[in-house]
């Protein structure tokens, strides 16, 4: 086995570690912004480990390089993806309305931060759903897809 998968695997056992203990220090807090904000690290701390198994699967070659699906299901894939764009498209309505009406910067700067999630979701969806459309998708289409939009690292600053 490389060092690499070795080490994926291990980052994505301290991930599922730091996960468990944060869970009881989010439920202690008492404010429920404070809260969120552990309960934030905490599902991002979940991605990231999830993201850890999926680089073990795609290094191990276990990761199977077309989604080879019959037609039903990959017509119902497609139209849940739809479904999800539309709600996001209806989400990122909404919390623009929200930053119009707060009165608060740092509650409009919060509702900016969650805007740009649900626009990059859309985003995704959007694209995930035209290559689920085309007969000829390639792996790669996938990678990329995830590595643009996805797995993006946040400007410095």
């Amino acid at each position: 086995m490389s060092n690499l998968l070795e080490l994926l695997k291990e980052q994505k056992e301290l991930e599922l570690s730091h996960v468990e203990k944060l869970k009881p220090t989010a439920k202690a807090i008492p404010s429920v912004l404070l809260s969120a904000m552990i309960q934030s690290v905490i599902h991002d701390s979940q991605k990231h480990a999830d993201i850890c198994q999926a680089l073990v699967d795609v290094e191990a070659g276990t990761v199977v390089p077309m989604l080879d699906t019959d037609i039903a299901s990959g017509v119902k894939m497609s139209q849940a993806v739809k479904q999800h764009i539309r709600v996001e498209a209806e989400m990122i309505r909404r919390i623009e309305s929200m930053i119009e009406q707060a009165e608060d910067n740092r509650v409009a700067s919060i509702l900016e931060y969650l805007l740009s999630d649900e626009r990059r979701h859309h985003i995704i969806l959007t694209r995930l759903s035209n290559l689920l459309d085309r007969d000829d998708v390639t792996y790669d289409e996938y990678l990329e897809l995830a590595q643009k939009y996805m797995f993006v690292l946040p400007p410095e600053g």
